[in-house]
């Protein structure tokens, strides 16, 4: 599965389930223009307050 297939897919699975690790995943996912630890720390936060 290529990036953007990955994307649709992690978008999709959180549209369908509204479980936000979803969205953490595809942060930790996403090349942030090389800043990798800024995609670590949202999907941190995003795991952290999955609850809301």
């Amino acid at each position: 599965m290529n990036s953007e297939e990955m994307m649709l897919y992690l978008w999709n699975k959180y549209l369908n389930t509204k479980d936000m690790k979803y969205l953490a995943e595809a942060c930790e996912k996403a090349p942030f223009f090389g800043q990798k630890e800024m995609a670590k720390e949202i999907g941190r936060i995003l795991r952290k307050n999955k609850q809301c």
